[in-house]
């Protein structure tokens, strides 16, 4: 293949899908955050030792988020096929492929939330609570903040994660470079567009690593 070829194919082909799969990749990810948040918290200060310790309703919450992590991605793909339709009014797109990910991907935040602010020193919330911080400031302003450096790293690898998950969604017409993997790298036996797409994605990976560790360099004290 000429180097004319692999430009043609990168601003015809693989360029669109690119952007398509950035698309899903970070909505996804902002939104299954947001979402994540109140169940991250709750999972945080019901636990052993938490702000608002209940055991009973750790236990139910942790199960309920484990139950759902346990879908493999692209059943929960098919399952939600119908809510897909629902909210989008389609279940096939890029854009229909964002439910499956927000909702697919919010318990691993939840999850990383909790991990992340249990990771805040005991010293420091027991400091912010001795000055009559509510526990709601004691949260948002004490232990998000000191937990940002741990809450970046989980983020960068969820969103890495979440461009796997895209990928995998273009089997069945997500959108993405996954799309254009199955469309013309597997139907049409095109191995050149196959490999060009093996290598974006590398690419694209390493890239949102690097930043990922930089900004984390950049938050960490």
């Amino acid at each position: 293949m000429n180097f004319e070829q692999i430009i043609s194919n990168f601003t015809t082909i693989l360029y669109p899908a690119l952007l398509e799969t950035l698309y899903m990749s970070f909505v996804s990810t902002i939104l299954g955050f947001l979402i994540a948040i109140i169940p991250g918290v709750l999972l945080t200060v019901w636990d052993k030792g938490g702000l608002c310790e209940n055991k009973v309703a750790y236990n139910v919450l942790d199960f309920f988020v484990n139950i759902v992590r346990s879908f493999p991605f692209i059943i929960l793909i098919i399952a939600l096929m119908p809510l897909t339709k629902l909210i989008i009014g389609t279940s096939i797109g890029t854009t229909a492929t964002i439910v499956p990910l927000t909702l697919g991907i919010a318990p691993f935040l939840a999850k990383m939330i909790e991990s992340s602010l249990k990771e805040v020193d005991k010293s420091i919330i027991e400091a912010a609570k001795s000055y009559g911080s509510s526990n709601v400031q004691v949260i948002f302003k004490v232990m998000f903040v000191e937990s940002l450096p741990s809450l970046i790293n989980g983020l960068t690898l969820t969103l890495i994660v979440v461009i796997g998950f895209s990928a995998m969604a273009g089997t069945i017409g997500g959108g993405g470079l996954g799309d254009v993997a199955i469309r013309y790298g597997y139907e049409r036996f095109n191995e050149e567009i196959m490999i060009q797409t093996i290598i974006l994605l590398l690419v694209l990976v390493q890239i949102i690593q690097l930043l990922g560790n930089f900004l984390y360099k950049k938050t960490k004290r």
